[in-house]
């Protein structure tokens, strides 16, 4: 948890114990980021400030995304900044979640309750099925894609779009079922789109196989 706010990494950190969690706090972003370069295993998922002293929230979510161990680490962002510019350009950088401040503590705790059961259910998922469309596939027990037999790094958010939208090739999916499907129910759909640019920016030529249907979502179709 990296807050700068005395007050509120506090208030957060009582609110996750009382669900039996533990909270790791920080005041420092390069104070984070340093303790977890010494870490074996990553934490379970990181609530993060945007406003931070020495690097914003931003810069973090860019630094964790760029390395491969983080990659697929859930990112939950909390900020005063809550402009829908704001949003979408932070979901852009590969946080996977958005809550505004003021926050209701009750309800920041049941997102990141229900992110960590999300994240619980993969790894343990014992399906070994895997979804295909042309050159993409989706292995939903190993929570690896594949494009060209290359395998792509795609955040929590991203992989659960691609794989709804791989398992129900031919068919177009909602903006709005997309949004559940990434537990965003109180997100505008323009989310979506962004989360579907960076997709198909991570899938290269593979991204051709991703269309949109204007006014309504997305699908995925291979090629005749």
């Amino acid at each position: 948890m990296v807050e700068d706010d005395d007050d509120i990494r506090e208030l957060i950190g009582l609110y996750l114990q009382r669900e039996s969690l533990e909270p790791i706090p920080f005041a420092s972003p390069v104070a984070f980021l340093t303790w977890l370069g010494k870490q074996k295993d990553p934490p379970d998922l990181v609530i993060l400030d945007l406003m931070l002293p020495e690097l914003s929230g931003g810069d973090v979510i860019k630094t964790l995304r760029q390395q491969p161990a983080y990659d697929a680490m859930p990112i939950l962002v909390c900020s005063a900044k809550a402009t829908e510019t704001d949003v979408v350009l932070t979901l852009g950088l590969g946080a996977d979640t958005y809550i505004r401040k003021p926050f209701n503590p009750h309800e920041l705790v049941a997102q990141v309750v229900a992110m960590l059961r999300r994240e619980g259910a993969r790894r343990a998922a014992p399906s070994t099925h895997v979804f295909t469309a042309g050159e993409l596939s989706v292995d939903t027990a190993r929570h690896v894609v594949m494009a060209g037999g290359k395998p792509v790094e795609l955040t929590p958010s991203e992989y659960r779009i691609l794989a709804m939208l791989v398992e129900h090739k031919g068919t177009v999916v909602s903006r709005e079922e997309l949004l559940r499907a990434v537990g965003e129910t109180d997100a505008v759909e323009r989310v979506i789109d962004v989360h579907v640019a960076n997709i198909r920016r991570k899938l290269g030529a593979a991204a051709r196989l991703l269309h949109t249907s204007r006014s309504f979502g997305y699908y995925v179709e291979e090629e005749p």
